[in-house]
């Protein structure tokens, strides 16, 4: 009579059933092991039930665990559809985000955004045309920490209107002891289009592409 090695039998299934699938093992090849192993144990010598509740007890864990992770994939899908559906409502919007330029329009004026990262002593807007020729510097003072808009009525510092045209403006800000404090400036634009690449969403602002985590102000 031929002599059964258990041992052997059930590590060779086990290593059949893993070479099927990728390096992880699901639940389904889990159970599939468990099976095998109770059909190749030696009947003279029977897997214990000890050790058979916690193999059992290993997979119901590991159900769990699978179960979970299936729906904490489906509510983020769930959460990104609906992410996604609100970003499409900044369309026709003029939003704020990183960036200094300002297209400015015979008599119009305009809100300057920046912020500025601590309590300043003194901050000053510089203003430029489009050949990098300062037309005029604003003092504010002392400002918080924050957000913060200037309306520029499009002159320059002689109080002049200032022609149509493409402009850009730089932040300066200093603390009580002179020391630079750092300042973000923000530039307004026409949201034209929403764009989505790899599950994040883009708006398209003055033919720029811009991720919608960085729009600090949406408004009609």
């Amino acid at each position: 009579m031929p002599i059964i090695n258990p041992t052997a039998t059930s590590t060779t299934a086990a290593q059949g059933i893993a070479a099927t699938g990728d390096s992880s093992l699901g639940k389904d090849d889990f159970l599939k092991i468990l099976v095998a192993q109770l059909q190749a144990q030696d009947p003279l010598a029977p897997m214990e039930g000890q050790e058979f509740a916690s193999q059992l007890a290993q997979f119901s864990s590991l159900e769990q665990l699978t179960n979970v992770n299936d729906n904490l994939e489906t509510n983020h899908a769930f959460d990104l559809a609906l992410s996604n559906n609100s970003t499409i409502a900044l369309i026709g919007k003029t939003v704020d985000a990183p960036g200094n330029t300002i297209d400015l329009k015979a008599g119009e004026v305009k809100n300057l955004s920046f912020s500025v990262n601590g309590d300043a002593a003194d901050v000053s807007i510089d203003i430029f045309d489009s050949t990098g020729v300062k037309v005029s510097t604003v003092s504010l003072g002392a400002t918080s920490q924050g957000l913060h808009e200037f309306v520029w009525n499009g002159t320059n510092a002689s109080g002049a209107l200032l022609p149509a045209g493409n402009y850009s403006f730089t932040v300066t800000a200093k603390d009580p002891a002179g020391n630079f404090v750092p300042a973000e400036t923000f530039a307004a634009g026409l949201v034209t289009d929403i764009i989505f690449e790899e599950g994040q969403a883009f708006a398209i602002v003055n033919g720029q592409k811009l991720a919608v985590s960085e729009i600090s102000k949406v408004s009609l």
